[in-house]
Order: C-alpha cells, then structure tokens, then sequence
C-alpha cells in the first residue's frame, strides 16, 4: 500500500480517538472542530481513486470498521452506507457466465461492462445483496432488506449470522466459501409459505475490486411458485 494511503488512513483513525476523547472530556469547542476536521479525512480518504487492490481493499476496509464502530447511530450508518455504495459504484467487477437452461436469468442488465450497477440493482424484484469475506453485508437491495424485515441502511456491516440465525448461517456458510475461492455457486431448494410450495433458487458469484482482489459475493435469490406440481 502506497504512504499516500497509509497516512490518510492514519489520519483519520487519529481524528476519530481524538474526537472521542474530547467527547468523553465533553470540550464541546474541540469536538466541533475535531467534526469537522474528522468530516475531511474520511471524504480524502474516499476521494482516493486507486488502481491498487490493497488501497481499495484499505478503503473499504476503513468504510466497513467505521460501520461497526458507529453501529448505534442510524444518521452514521446512512452516511457511511452511502460511502460504500460509492465505492461500490467505482471498483466492483464480477464475473459471470452464462446462465444455462435451468439457471438464474443472467445478470446483464445489472453488470454494465463488468461493474456492477446499483441503480439497476435497486430496481430487481430479485433479492440481491453483496456479502463480504468476513460474512457481513455490503450491499443489500430493497427486495431482500424486506424479506428480513429491515432497511437496506440497516444491514450494512452486519454479520449474516446475526441476521439469519446461527442455525441458517451454518447452512449457507459453505457455498459462501465456494464463492470466495472463485466458484459460482447455484443451488435450488423449495420451501412451504402460507399452504403453498415456493422455488427459491439461488446464484452466488464472486466479486472483485479491480484487479484480484476479493470483495466477497454477489447473491441474488429468485423465488417462484413451484412449477412441476402443477404439470403433475
């Protein structure tokens, strides 16, 4: 990683304890200004547009630290998610191939020349989220946020166990893995809701910041009534 971003990223972290400390001292002049000077860090540190995997990687590594840090501050979390979707927007690549005649549509309309579009993705009736290597949610669009009773805000930087359950993380932790190590992972299972049997396929796909670096995986979840009980 260059000095450049190393000293940004200390920056920062140094603006971030000195702010908390004046706080905790309750100098109110000092916490205005330490603010404001704390607001400029994170936006240079953002700001940043790098080619390097480890400076990427150290930015949302950064993004992604602050969430959990800030996790009881909803106006935070907001405005840190919104980072992250930049950043989104900027550096993540997937690769994908194409759907063969019982996967998942493909993700063309969502992929625009290898990055992903969120604007796009915001709009699928599909469930869609991005988790990353350490299990947490990146991004999640409107349709899977409701289906576990959250906001897309909320679920930023959380960790799938503690929104799924143990028992259901254990479950999907191993196809998470076969995504990491590059596989693209489709599975279909079906599932009785409200007296009838719902298909809820799945794609997992591996996600890239520029260059070979992991992020972590593209998920997108179709559910669909189940069609072979009605040709028998």
């Amino acid at each position: 990683m260059s000095l450049t971003m190393d000293r940004l990223t200390e920056e920062f972290w140094e603006r971030y304890r000195r702010l908390h400390d004046a706080i905790d001292a309750e100098d109110i002049p000092l916490v205005h200004r330490l603010d404001r000077e704390l607001t400029n860090a994170l936006t240079a540190l953002v700001d940043r547009q790098t080619n390097d995997a480890a400076e990427q990687q150290a930015q949302f590594t950064a993004l992604l630290r602050l969430l959990r840090e800030e996790a009881e501050d909803a106006s935070s979390v907001r405005n840190n998610a919104d980072l992250i979707e930049l950043l989104l927007r900027r550096y993540i690549t997937v690769r994908t191939r194409p759907a063969d005649q019982n996967g998942l549509p493909a993700l063309s309309a969502p992929v625009r020349n290898g990055v992903l579009d969120i604007a796009q993705l915001d709009t699928l009736a599909e469930r869609v989220a991005v988790v990353t290597t350490d299990y947490r949610y990146l991004y999640t669009n409107a349709t899977e946020a409701a289906r576990l009773g959250q906001k897309p805000h909320e679920l930023v930087g959380r960790h799938v166990r503690d929104i799924v359950g143990a028992e259901r993380f254990d479950r999907i932790r191993d196809n998470l893995d076969r995504c990491f190590a590059g596989e693209t992972v489709e599975y279909t299972n079906a599932r009785e809701r409200d007296g009838q049997v719902v298909v809820i396929r799945r794609r997992l796909t591996p996600c890239y910041s520029e260059g070979p670096t992991m992020i972590g995986a593209l998920l997108v979840i179709h559910e669909g009534p189940d069609r072979r009980r009605r040709d028998h």
